[in-house]
């Protein structure tokens, strides 16, 4: 096992995603399937539920724009969003305009 395997990445993201929203208050709950549509569901401090699929960002190499993922027929079914994290920007739904 290497430090870069793709689990491996997966799983520090996702923590630092649960770390983000803990720090606003949140309640957040972690799937326990390893491959379930979702890795955590939110609950703001207002009640509302947000079922979210931690993605590390990433870009292309050729030209440094940011990649995006797209939702599984079955996530689009259960209302998840795509929620992206990596280390230079705070965790995001949809990469902000400007960010390369």
């Amino acid at each position: 096992m290497t430090l870069k395997e793709p689990g491996r990445i997966g799983t520090i993201y996702e923590h630092v995603a649960i770390n983000e929203f803990l720090k606003k208050g949140f309640l957040v709950f972690k799937n326990v399937m390893q491959q379930g549509p979702a890795d955590i569901v939110v609950v703001s401090p207002e009640g509302e539920i947000e079922l979210l699929d931690v993605k590390k960002r990433s870009v292309r190499k050729r030209d440094g724009l940011a990649i995006y993922r797209c939702l599984t027929t079955a996530q689009k079914k259960l209302n998840i969003k795509l929620y992206y994290v990596d280390d230079q920007h705070p965790g995001h739904y949809h990469p902000p305009k400007g960010i390369k």
